[in-house]
């Protein structure tokens, strides 16, 4: 009252009143509810219990989501596993033909040879069959000339002799398509499952109002019922079956055809099989005989390296020759080289029948690492079977191996399976493989440097001071070296062509050569001699394996002399130790 009457506040209705100064939000508070207030311990644990409620929700949304998940992928498991099954299918051959494999649940193995008719097996693992779709038989009429000539059967001779190895590798191939089909069923089922759980959001309602639990476990539970009665429960055969006279008692007991003339052709062609598998049988033993005697008889004889040295046993073009496989085996074990090397042609068609070879090939290094550069005989099936019998298969990169550094790779071509035809497997030339091989082999020390073909090994040779002391090839089943390139440093590299390991005659192993043979010409088998201290390979001697059975084993041939090794580049490889006629660096 006593004041001026400008400080004054009115009091009327209306009147703007001065708005009170706004107080500073407190540092952790909320605003204006916030504002002044301090923390309490109980309001922090209570924002903290907050937050963990959140994180143990997620967590619990998660767990179902993951259950619901496994629940719907086990349920959905029966149906992909048929799925996967009955569609699995392969190309490759039995024999000389293109046969398409596929499985089934029929119950027995089917090979369907076209106009001659079908022939029947029990299946060994009932309720999964198997149909065989043979291709390039010919017609009805002209098969008495074909499908059961000489050469025919001589291909066919290494299904008669090992029939468990030769389907097991098919059956590999079909068990990984198998798997493969059954995961695409198995994406496809749980995205059903999905988009059920989402029908409220993507469904018309008066859909989602009959697709209910009870429906759907209903719809689930009658189709499995369907599809596991016609598993068990398969069709009888409608046509009538015919049983083959002289099938096997034990192999082949449960044959039967649906034709007269194919039962007709069968009989005369597993007589033919069955005659001719027991003539090679007996020629294999004899010569194994008769090899293993003459290999005994110059234990004293045999490669042995110095104190000094690692011997190395290399060789190609084995072609699945089964005695030359057991005697190189048996050459190993007495020998003991630090590593095996095989320059490729290791099959004769690179087919999935040709396991039981790969298998007895693996058999050969007794523990000590084999590397392989396969070659043209070879393929991507063979190499897998290699490589799951423990071989190692050179793919382009440097492999240590019993400390050598070892760089190789496939042949960038294969034959066509019982032609004299090749295919490119990659767009690159034998002149550019070699060139990367020399490449790699300069950016990263090299010992030995393995290919098949000739024509890359030449590149290599020709290569300014070759980048590795060993150059091994094949291919042409004729020895050729050791080929020695002095380098600019008195150093040197030694090449050498392998001839056949197999005693493999060319050409006509590209038709219709069999395993199940002795050799046809010399089998060759090389033991290089590296020193120790240098890297340096100082010899070179072969075991010659003659088609009389005869076991040749040559003198060590030198291939450099360490004493003329200037004492510099001694120095830069760290070594001491032996001298042939030298061609110069190109």
């Amino acid at each position: 009252m006593n004041g001026p009457a400008s400080s004054r506040w009115p009091f009327r209705p209306g009147a703007n009143r001065p708005k009170a100064p706004r107080k500073l939000v407190h540092e952790g508070g909320r605003g204006a509810a916030g504002s002044g207030r301090r923390r309490t311990l109980t309001s922090v644990l209570a924002r903290h219990a907050a937050r963990v409620r959140s994180r143990r929700a997620l967590l619990v949304d998660l767990g179902k989501a993951l259950l619901l998940t496994l629940l719907a992928a086990l349920a959905a498991a029966p149906l992909a596993v048929v799925w996967g099954i009955s569609h699995a299918q392969v190309d490759d051959y039995l024999g000389p033909h293109r046969v398409n494999f596929a499985s089934n649940f029929h119950g027995e193995v089917e090979v369907d040879l076209g106009p001659i008719g079908n022939a029947y097996l029990a299946s060994p693992v009932p309720p999964i069959g198997l149909i065989i779709t043979v291709g390039g038989v010919g017609t009805a009429a002209e098969n008495l000339n074909s499908l059961f000539s000489e050469q025919t059967l001589v291909a066919y001779t290494s299904l008669y002799t090992e029939p468990r190895e030769a389907i097991s590798g098919i059956v590999e191939r079909l068990a990984r398509d198998a798997v493969r089909e059954g995961l695409k069923a198995e994406a496809v089922l749980l995205l059903g499952v999905a988009i059920w759980r989402l029908r409220r959001q993507l469904m018309p309602p008066w859909i989602v109002t009959r697709v209910t639990r009870r429906r759907v476990a209903a719809v689930y539970v009658i189709v499995v019922a369907l599809v596991i009665g016609s598993i068990l429960v398969p069709e009888k055969p409608k046509d009538p079956r015919y049983p083959v006279a002289v099938a096997d008692g034990g192999r082949f007991s449960s044959l039967t055809v649906d034709s007269v003339l194919l039962a007709d052709l069968l009989d005369r062609g597993i007589k033919g099989i069955r005659l001719l598998s027991e003539r090679q049988q007996r020629a294999v033993k004899s010569y194994l005989d008769s090899a293993a005697g003459s290999l005994a008889a110059q234990l004293d004889d045999l490669p042995k390296p110095r104190s000094d040295e690692t011997m190395i046993l290399g060789f190609s073009d084995l072609h699945c020759n089964q005695p030359m496989t057991e005697l190189i085996a048996r050459l190993v074990r007495a020998t003991e080289p630090s590593v095996v090397l095989s320059s490729g042609d290791d099959t004769v068609n690179g087919t999935a029948a040709e396991r039981g070879c790969v298998r007895r090939e693996a058999a050969i290094p007794n523990g000590v690492p084999f590397l392989v550069a396969s070659g043209n005989h070879d393929s991507d099936v063979t190499e897998a079977q290699m490589r799951s019998a423990g071989m190692t298969v050179l793919d382009g990169q440097v492999v240590e191996a019993a400390g050598l550094n070892v760089l190789g790779d496939d042949d960038p071509e294969h034959n066509v399976p019982f032609s004299v035809d090749r295919v490119k497997d990659r767009p690159e030339s034998e002149e550019e493989l070699a060139q990367r091989l020399v490449d790699v082999a300069r950016d990263k020390h090299t010992d030995v440097l393995l290919v098949h073909q000739p024509v890359a090994a030449r590149v290599i040779m020709n290569a300014s001071n070759p980048p590795a002391p060993l150059v091994l090839w094949g291919h042409y089943h004729a020895q050729s070296g050791p080929r020695v390139i002095m380098h600019d440093d008195g150093s040197w590299t030694v090449g050498m062509q392998e001839g056949t390991a197999g005693g493999v005659r060319e050409p006509t192993f590209t038709s219709f050569s069999t395993p199940f043979s002795p050799p046809l010409i010399s089998a060759d088998v090389y033991f290089y001699f590296r020193d120790n201290a240098t890297g340096l390979i100082t010899a070179v001697q072969p075991v010659h394996f003659r088609p009389d059975a005869k076991v040749v084993i040559d003198a060590r041939i030198a291939t450099g002399d360490l004493a003329e090794l200037p004492p510099e580049t001694r120095m830069k490889l760290s070594g001491v130790s032996a001298t042939p006629s030298a061609e110069a660096s190109r």
